[in-house]
C-alpha cells in the first residue's frame, strides 16, 4: 500500500525518483555504533531521528514487493540475506539527511498545506471522488503506520521537496548535447544486401566416430532426458463446498437487520470546511461569518477559493476526524459551527447541502447477504477440514488413505519436467493450476511430509511426491542422427561465416555488390531506411549495429535475423537528421536529459549531506527487529 501513497501524491512522486539515488550512496560510511538515542530510534541524521515503525512499515512493504516478484514469500529474517534491510536503511537515511537539511534552513510547511495535500490525495478519495475517512484509515492500516507518523512523514516530505524542487531547477544539459543525441538516435540507414542461406555450403561429409562421440558428450545438454517426478494433489476450496450449503430464510432476515446498517444509504453532506491557523483566527472566522460576512471575502483573506474548502456529498466517515465528522453531522443546514479543533489544525465549517439516509430493503440486499453467509460457512467448513487432513498426518496417514477417508479426489501426476511439462512437451491434462506447485515438488523427496500449501481463493493443497526419474544423457545410439544433424548444421554455419568474411573483404577491396550477386544467381536488394533500434527477420540486432558501425559504401555481414541464413550487406544510404526547435522528439531528449541532471544533482547533494550531517544506526534494535519471533 505504501507504493499507492506515494503513486497519487504530489510529494511522494518524486521520492521514488529519489530512491534509487540515495540507494547507492546513503549507507557506505554510516557509523556502527549508536549512543544516546531512543530505544524505538532505528537511524539518526543530525537530530533527525526514524523510529523502528518507520522502518517496519518501509521494510514490510519491500518485502511484500520482493515476494511478489520472485513469487514466494520472503520472511523478515530471509530480507536480510537479500539485503532488503541495507536497502531500506539506504533509502530512509537519504530521506533523513535531507529532512535533517530542511531543517537547518528553516523551511516549513503548514497545517493547511499538509491538509490539502492529504484531502487531494487521490489514493484516499471514496465512491462520490472526494476524501474518504475510511479509505484513509484503511490504507493506513494496510501500510502498518499509524495517522500521526504518516502526517509527519507527509509534512517532512513536502519540506524535503521544497528543497530538491530548489536543487533541481539548476539542471541544464551541456549546449548541444540534446542535438547530438536527436541526430544520434534518429540517424537513418539502408543497404544493399544479398542473402546466403545454408545450403550455399557443400556437402558436409558424416564425421569421424570419434568425432561423433565426442560432440554427443560435449552437446550433452541438448540429448538429456529431463528428470521428472510423479506426484499427488489433494486441495480442498470453499468453491467446492459451498454448492451444498443452504442458508435458512429466517437466518438471512436476522443478519439484515443485524446489519442493516451497511445496507442503509448513509447520509451525505455538503460542506465547507475552513482551514484555521490558529484557535484565535478560527473564533474570529466564525464570528464573522455569523454576523454576516460573506463566505468569499473571509476566504480571499485566507487565500483560498471556495472550491479549495468545499466536501460534496461526504458522508460522516469522509472527515480528517470523527470529531469534525460529527460537528458537521450535528449542525444544521447553513449555519456557521464553532471552532472544530482537527487534526490539522482547527476549522470553521457551514453545512450547505443535506441527503438524507435511505434504509435499505430486505429483497434488495437478499442474494448479497446468502452469498456472504455461504462463503463464511464454506471458508469455516474448509478449515475445519485442514484441521482433520493435518490431524490424520500426522497419525501417518498418506495422501491416497486421506483422500478415501474424506471423500475428496486425489490428482496423480506422473513424470512431469520442473517445468510443468511431460516429456513429449505439453503439460500433463490433469495438472492443477496451483501457484507454486512445481518448484515445490522439485526441492522435496518422496516420503517427506511436506506443510500444507494456501490457494489463492482462501483453500488449501497438500502434495507428496511419489517418484523420481533422474536426469539422463540418451544413449549415443537412440540420438546418433540428431547428433550428426547438429554437428552438421554447426559446421555449415561456421562455413558459412567463413563465407561472408571473404565477400566482406572483397567487397572492401573494390568488388561491386552486384558482382557479387551474380557469383550465386541473385540480385542485390535495397532495404527501407532504418533507426538504430530496428530489426526483423532479414537484420538481426547485431546486423543493424553492424550496419550502425560501418562507413558509407563499406561491407559487412551478420546472422540473418530468423533461420541460420547469412546477410551480406553494403551501406548504400546515411541520412543525419536536422532537428528543429519545435521538434517533438527533440522536446523529449531535451526533458530526459534535464531529468538526468536534475538527478545528478540530487545524488550528489545526497553525497554531500552525508559528510556534513552524521548518520547513525542502531543495529542493536535492528537486530531485534529482524529477529525470529519478533514480527519486525
Amino acid at each position: 500500500m505504501l507504493h499507492l501513497l506515494r503513486q497519487y501524491a504530489s510529494g511522494w512522486v518524486a521520492w521514488i525518483i529519489i530512491i534509487p539515488l540515495v540507494a547507492a550512496f546513503a549507507i557506505w560510511g554510516v557509523a556502527d555504533v549508536f549512543r544516546g538515542f531512543s530505544n524505538d530510534t532505528v537511524l539518526t541524521a543530525g537530530e533527525t531521528e526514524i523510529t523502528a515503525e518507520r522502518f517496519n512499515a518501509e521494510y514490510a512493504q519491500r518485502l511484500d514487493d520482493f515476494s511478489e516478484q520472485i513469487g514466494q514469500y520472503i520472511s523478515p529474517q530471509d530480507g536480510r540475506k537479500y539485503g532488503i534491510d541495507r536497502r531500506v536503511l539506504s533509502q530512509l537515511a537519504g530521506g533523513a539527511v535531507l529532512s535533517e537539511e530542511a531543517r537547518s534552513l528553516g523551511l516549513a510547511v503548514s497545517d493547511e498545506m499538509v491538509a490539502t495535500d492529504i484531502r487531494t490525495d487521490q489514493t484516499f478519495f471514496g465512491a462520490f471522488g472526494q476524501f474518504d475517512r475510511q479509505t484513509f484509515e484503511l490504507a493506513l492500516l494496510q501500510s502498518r503506520i499509524s495517522e500521526q507518523t504518516f502526517v509527519d512523514d507527509r509534512r517532512d516530505f513536502l519540506k524535503r521537496e521544497q528543497l530538491l524542487s530548489t536543487v533541481s531547477a539548476g539542471a541544464t544539459p551541456a549546449t548541444g548535447l540534446a542535438e547530438a543525441l536527436y541526430e544520434y538516435r534518429y540517424e537513418l540507414r539502408s543497404v544493399r544486401y544479398i542473402t546466403l542461406p545454408p545450403d550455399l555450403v557443400e556437402n558436409i561429409a558424416d564425421p569421424a566416430e570419434d568425432v561423433i562421440d565426442a560432440y554427443h558428450q560435449q552437446t550433452a545438454i541438448r540429448f538429456t532426458r529431463p528428470e521428472t517426478r510423479s506426484f499427488s494433489v489433494l486441495s480442498v476450496r470453499p468453491s467446492d463446498i459451498a454448492p451444498n450449503l443452504a442458508i435458512d430464510e429466517a437466518v438471512l432476515l436476522s443478519e439484515f437487520e443485524d446489519r442493516r446498517g451497511e445496507f442503509d444509504e448513509q447520509e451525505t453532506r455538503t460542506v465547507i470546511q475552513i482551514p484555521t491557523p490558529d484557535a484565535a483566527a478560527a473564533l474570529a472566522i466564525s464570528q464573522k461569518l455569523n454576523e454576516g460576512a460573506a463566505i468569499e471575502g473571509v476566504l480571499d483573506g485566507l487565500s483560498l477559493s471556495i472550491d479549495d474548502v468545499t466536501l460534496s456529498d461526504v458522508t460522516i466517515q469522509g472527515f480528517l476526524s470523527p470529531d469534525i465528522g460529527k460537528a458537521a453531522f450535528s449542525l444544521e443546514e447553513g449555519k456557521v459551527s464553532d471552532p472544530i479543533d482537527g487534526p490539522l489544525g482547527p476549522v470553521v465549517l457551514i453545512v450547505t447541502g443535506i441527503k438524507p439516509a435511505i434504509p435499505a430493503k430486505f429483497e434488495d440486499v437478499r442474494d448479497e447477504i446468502q452469498k456472504e453467509l455461504v462463503a463464511t460457512q464454506a471458508a469455516d467448513a474448509v478449515f475445519d477440514l485442514y484441521n482433520q487432513i493435518e490431524d490424520e498426518r500426522a497419525g501417518g496417514s498418506t495422501l491416497q488413505e486421506i483422500s478415501a477417508s474424506q471423500s475428496l479426489d486425489l490428482v496423480k501426476v506422473a513424470d512431469t519436467t520442473e517445468q510443468g511439462l511431460t516429456i513429449a512437451g505439453p503439460p500433463p491434462e490433469n495438472m492443477p493450476s496451483i501457484s507454486g506447485l512445481m518448484p515445490l515438488v522439485f526441492a522435496n523427496d518422496i516420503g517427506i511430509e511436506i506443510p500444507a500449501g494456501d490457494l489463492d481463493d482462501d483453500g488449501y493443497f497438500w502434495v507428496e511426491v511419489t517418484g523420481i526419474t533422474p536426469a539422463e544423457l540418451k544413449p549415443l545410439d537412440e540420438v546418433r542422427d540428431d547428433v550428426i544433424a547438429l554437428w552438421k548444421r554447426e559446421q555449415r554455419k561456421v562455413a558459412l561465416e567463413e563465407l561472408a568474411q571473404s565477400l566482406v573483404e572483397r567487397g572492401n577491396l573494390g568488388t561491386s555488390m552486384d558482382a557479387i550477386a551474380a557469383e550465386y544467381n541473385r540480385a542485390a536488394l535495397t532495404s527501407p531506411l532504418m533507426v538504430r533500434r530496428f530489426n526483423n527477420e532479414t537484420f538481426s540486432r547485431i546486423g543493424v549495429t553492424n550496419i550502425f558501425a560501418t562507413p558509407a559504401d563499406k561491407f559487412t555481414y551478420s546472422l540473418a535475423g530468423f533461420g541460420d541464413s547469412m546477410v551480406l550487406m553494403q551501406v548504400a544510404a546515411i541520412e543525419t537528421p536536422t532537428p528543429g526547435d519545435n521538434t517533438a522528439d527533440l522536446s523529449e531528449i531535451e526533458d530526459g536529459l534535464k531529468t538526468t541532471a536534475a538527478d545528478d544533482l540530487i545524488a550528489a547533494l545526497v553525497v554531500a549531506l552525508q559528510e556534513k550531517y552524521e548518520v547513525q544506526v542502531n543495529y542493536g534494535l535492528l537486530d531485534q527487529l529482524l529477529s525470529p519471533g519478533t514480527g519486525g
